[in-house]
């Protein structure tokens, strides 16, 4: 394995049910030191919080099957006050970015996002 050791990676939860977009993230949040736990769905992002004893960063999608990306940061920010997260979503109108911040998103990223900034979004330097 090269980069960090697993036990030193910080865990991030990605809510995203496009198995395209989420391919890429994945690997270029596991080139650059992450353990990526990926939910497809919003009820599943849910249960994850919350068996999560600990969540470093989570990347949120608006539209998921079950619960929507409000309510999953929402319970994000409930189970892991510190959990850097940053809400991702082709719908980008002011409203939707203010409900995001309202339910405790720490940053917001219109699709398409380049990956650059989605790192800067997590305080990340691109490896």
């Amino acid at each position: 394995m090269t980069g960090p050791a697993l036990n030193s990676r910080r865990i991030v939860l990605l809510a995203e049910d496009d198995d395209g977009i989420a391919t890429v993230f994945t690997r270029v949040l596991e080139r650059n030191g992450f353990a990526v736990h990926r939910a497809r769905a919003g009820s599943e992002a849910i249960g994850m919080v919350a068996a999560m004893p600990h969540l470093d960063a989570a990347i949120v999608d608006l539209v998921l099957p079950g619960a929507g990306g409000l309510d999953v940061a929402g319970a994000i920010r409930r189970a892991h006050a510190g959990c850097r997260i940053v809400a991702v979503t082709g719908f980008s109108a002011p409203a939707i970015e203010s409900a995001f911040f309202a339910a405790g998103a720490d940053r917001f990223l219109a699709k398409p996002v380049e990956l650059a900034d989605l790192l800067a979004a997590l305080d990340v330097e691109p490896a």
